[in-house]
Order: C-alpha cells, then structure tokens, then sequence
C-alpha cells in the first residue's frame, strides 16, 4: 500500500507541467509569506497527502502561476515556512561560553512554542521514518546552522581557554538532543534544567 506522503511527492511531481515560466517579477514579501501560511495551515490539516498547490492557492487566494514564480511544489513553499524560523537560530559570542550556551539552548526551545514550528513537527517526524528525502533541505539547512554553532564554539572556548570533555560537535548536538526529546515526550526542558545541563557540558 503506498503511503500518504509517497503520494503526495507523487502528485507535486506530476502537477509541475502546469508550471508558469514569466519571469522578471519581483517578490513580494507579504504575498511570499501569505502562500508559506497557507502551506503549513494545508499541512496542519490535511498532511502531506493533502498538501497540494490547487489547496494552498485557494487557501491563499492566488493563482497558481503566482505560485510558480516563487515555488515548484507545495512542499517546497511549507519546506521555507519552516526554515524561516531558524533563520538566526545561531549560538552567539559574547564573552561568556556558559551564558551564550544557556541562551542558545533557551532559544531553541522556545521555538518548539512557535504555531508553524507546532504545525510542522508531526509532519516531519512522520517523514523522517517514511521518506526522509522529502525533508531533505531541511536536514540540510539544519546541518548548516549546527556547522556554524559549532564553529563560533570553537573559536569561544579557545578564546576563553576552555577545555569541557565533550568537543564543540558533542555539546550543540546534546543541546538540541536534550530540547527535541522534552518535546517529542511532551515534557519540555525547564530553564533551571538548562542551565544545569550547560553546566555539565561545559566541565
């Protein structure tokens, strides 16, 4: 039996003949942000089986060569929706590793509060056992963000000569680890829990 989501890939394949080529228009960023709402509410609704460009363009009230310019799948646009809110998802450097690290952790949490950030997740999780490689630019946008925490890490402990046992690598990944299981078991981290669990990575 083929799944939902095998289907849904099938049909965002299938339904890009229908695609309009004009070019030259500028984006419009509320327009922009309108369509990746309406990706995520059709996402909420119906899942991937249900997400489909004919939804998200009456969702949205727009035609669908206005939705071509800008995507080539429903997927896509809800793909941005959700990357969009890690966009500055960075650990930041401002002297003090423990701080930065807590604030970071703190950040990062708080997203899982955020309504497309709730929308999305389940659909995620469910494509991540089932067809991983329709979410792949989100891993891969993922990966990018972990990369550059870990290299501004890095470069903050040698600067502040700390020496925790676990590498850079290790303490991000534990961070957000620790953040996504509270979630998935719906028991979120507190803040007192964060701050401990810093202070654990950092020895």
């Amino acid at each position: 039996m083929r799944s939902g989501i095998a289907s849904a890939v099938e049909m965002e394949v299938t339904i890009l003949g229908d695609r309009d080529t004009t070019a030259g228009r500028p984006r419009q960023a509320e327009l922009d942000e309108r369509i990746k709402a309406s990706a995520v509410a059709i996402l909420g609704e119906f899942g991937f089986a249900g997400l489909s460009i004919n939804r998200v363009c009456r969702h949205a009230g727009v035609p669908r060569p206005t939705f071509y310019r800008r995507w080539p799948s429903a997927i896509a646009a809800f793909i941005d929706a959700f990357n969009d809110r890690f966009d500055d998802a960075l650990l930041g450097d401002t002297g003090d590793v423990a701080a930065d690290l807590l604030a970071f952790a703190t950040a990062v949490r708080n997203r899982y509060h955020d309504p497309v950030i709730a929308t999305c997740l389940p659909a995620i999780y469910e494509a991540r056992r089932v067809a991983p490689d329709l979410i792949a630019p989100i891993a891969d946008a993922q990966h990018i963000r972990r990369k550059a925490s870990v290299t501004i890490l890095t470069r903050a402990l040698a600067a502040q000569d700390i020496h925790p046992v676990l590498p850079p690598f290790e303490i991000i990944f534990t961070l957000a680890a620790a953040i996504d299981q509270g979630y998935l078991t719906g028991r979120p981290l507190g803040d007192d829990f964060l701050q401990r669990l810093v202070i654990a990575l950092l020895r």
